[in-house]
């Protein structure tokens, strides 16, 4: 009889301690999201705005060419005219327009393949650079997670598809604490600032400064 009592306490005692756990739970370590406007730090990073002033450059030195080759065209089938169709020099000039059209798509096709290329390595290089920026940074401030988000308001939008994007944006609202934007870009200009060294693709993992490290 004493034995039952005992297990029927045990049983009872078990119970309270689950029900009271239930209602406090143990507390967990809570986690610290960071945000990041990443359209506004490549449209401000200065090594994007170099890189992309080669692009450019680029484009502009193909275009030339490809002008050249399209007057090249043009006066030839302007010259052709002046010959019978059928005649050996209508022929002998219908072979050279021919060669140099084909000269020509080949080119075009060529550039716009190398010009792709370059863009697409231009934005990895780009996004390598932010990533490692925000994860040095992340791990200085003790965030646990960095997530995007557009720091544009509503009021800031013109474009109608533009302010529905902004309106379905995931965070309605954020502290300004979580907003690493701007400590994130000014680290990332640090090397382009009037007195740097010269090399500008030396990489530094001094820790940014403008926040205060929390503990």
């Amino acid at each position: 009889m004493k034995q039952l009592l005992l297990t029927l306490l045990a049983v009872a005692v078990t119970a309270t301690t689950g029900a009271v756990q239930a209602q406090n739970p143990a507390p967990t370590k809570g986690h610290r999201v960071g945000l990041i406007d990443m359209a506004h730090v490549f449209q401000n990073y200065k090594k994007f705005e170099e890189l992309r002033s080669g692009l450019q450059a680029e484009i502009e030195k193909s275009d030339a060419e490809a002008k050249v080759m399209v007057d090249r065209l043009k006066k030839m089938q302007a010259e052709i005219k002046k010959f019978d169709a059928g005649s050996p020099e209508y022929e002998q000039r219908e072979k050279q327009l021919l060669d140099l059209k084909g000269e020509f798509d080949a080119f075009r096709a060529a550039t716009q393949r190398r010009l792709a290329r370059r863009e697409s390595e231009t934005f990895k290089v780009i996004y390598t650079d932010v990533t490692k920026a925000v994860k040095l940074y992340a791990e200085y401030a003790h965030f646990d997670h960095v997530m995007r988000f557009n720091r544009k308001g509503i009021e800031e939008i013109k474009n109608p598809q533009e302010a529905v994007q902004t309106m379905n944006k995931t965070f309605i609202y954020t502290s300004s604490e979580n907003d690493i934007t701007d400590v994130v870009l000014q680290y990332l200009n640090k090397p382009y600032a009037p007195g740097a060294p010269a090399t500008k693709t030396k990489s530094t993992t001094a820790l940014p400064a403008g926040r205060t490290r929390q503990q």
